[in-house]
């Protein structure tokens, strides 16, 4: 198939937005946005709202925290789960085992799921998963320490906890490897998380919660592989291998033959932008003909953008589409700083760095850069300040001069 020219980077633009449900928020439930926009990464950070909640309230209308938490901790509509090279997501609970099928050879920390489980697979492994299981069969959520105090072995634990830390494995009993390897396999579920700053997770058993096998296990590997590309790519819009690549933790010499697999379905076509050829999912190509909502800066919506959102996680991809000029050490956590980019319409204006009191309900913006003038006083920009700043609950913004 030839490649479609369309050198307008404003529609591309729009595609990448509206694929990202970042060009309007959606009414959708929260399960089937994290599903289009493949995942919501868990990180902590202590200075305002964590990154998951973030990507919510910048994509789903009238989100509150508690709808989160809602859906992962009570309903179970979405998992925490290991995804990508990036550590911790939310996955839909339907897509699971699709996800753990294609991303299982995927190197974190130094191993693969695949390989971590393989190596601590003896018998007397799989006999200690077994006790565990049994032990916490039919138990409510715990924390770690709490199974361990069920279990009578706090001190053990601690010991153990103790040695790890000076390279020392020699407190290690077989029962605590079946702990993590039923982390990692997400046979023990989270199920909540505490009251605080970094929110300690509580455990159940998936059983417990009336999940016998996850929906969709047994999937080939590589079937998996071209379910989760194919979603990403649509999840953009408009991509290629290497990006692709870099989100998932998938080589891009294994992530090209899924690509041409995939071309050959229909599910995606080649797209020239400028001199360069791309990919864009065909379910997107409507999207091309809206050139009225394409035009520079054709927008006054306003986005808050996460250092740790999917959107700005490639910087070569995110610079390919969008003029986006500041350097990547704005995405670095360095102590408290959580510098937020601000999408206008399809441009970055700039970022601030901001802070929640949270002991004294006053949102602090502690810094303020516009990469231009004309942005200064955008109304736009202060109404989603005061809207990000209310669903913290803040009482008063203090803007630091």
């Amino acid at each position: 198939m030839g490649n479609e020219v369309h050198e307008e980077k404003g529609a591309i633009r729009h595609i990448i937005l509206a694929s990202q449900h970042l060009d309007k928020r959606s009414t959708d439930s929260i399960e089937n946005i994290v599903s289009d926009i493949c995942g919501l990464q868990y990180d902590p950070n202590p200075t305002i709202h964590l990154n998951h909640y973030m990507m919510l309230w910048n994509r789903k209308k009238d989100f509150a925290v508690e709808d989160l938490d809602t859906a992962a901790y009570k309903e179970f509509k979405i998992t925490e789960a290991f995804a990508f090279k990036r550590n911790m997501f939310f996955v839909p609970t339907e897509e699971f085992a699709i996800y753990r099928a294609a991303l299982k050879d995927v190197v974190r920390w130094g191993s693969s799921d695949e390989s971590w489980l393989a190596a601590a697979n003896t018998p007397e492994d799989l006999a200690a998963e077994e006790e565990l299981k049994k032990s916490l069969k039919n138990q409510p959520g715990m924390t770690t320490s709490q199974i361990w105090e069920y279990l009578h072995l706090s001190d053990e634990w601690d010991a153990y906890v103790k040695a790890r830390r000076a390279g020392d494995l020699s407190f290690e009993l077989p029962i605590f490897r079946a702990f993590y390897r039923l982390k990692r396999k997400t046979d023990l579920v989270t199920c909540g998380r505490n009251p605080g700053t970094f929110k300690e997770p509580l455990y159940i058993l998936k059983e417990n919660i009336g999940i016998k096998e996850w929906p969709n296990s047994g999937m080939d590997r590589n079937d998996a592989k071209a379910v989760i590309i194919d979603k990403l790519t649509s999840s953009f819009g408009v991509t290629y291998p290497v990006h692709i690549s870099h989100i998932t933790g998938i080589p891009t010499a294994k992530v090209k033959p899924f690509f041409a697999r995939l071309e050959q379905e229909g599910k995606i076509s080649p797209i020239k932008v400028g001199k360069k050829s791309y990919y864009i999912h065909s379910s997107k190509k409507a999207l091309l003909e809206e050139s009225d909502r394409c035009a520079e800066g054709d927008s006054e919506e306003v986005r808050l953008i996460s250092p740790m959102d999917i959107l700005v996680r490639d910087q070569t991809w995110l610079k390919t589409f969008f003029d986006y000029s500041y350097t990547f050490e704005y995405f670095k956590k360095k102590g408290m700083k959580w510098p937020l980019s601000i999408l206008v319409g399809n441009r970055f204006a700039g970022y601030f760095d901001c802070k929640m009191e949270w002991r004294t309900g006053n949102f602090i913006i502690k810094e303020r850069n516009l990469f231009d003038s004309a942005f200064d006083a955008h109304r736009g920009i202060e109404r989603a300040i005061q809207d990000l700043a209310a669903f913290h609950g803040a009482k008063d913004i203090v803007e630091k001069r």
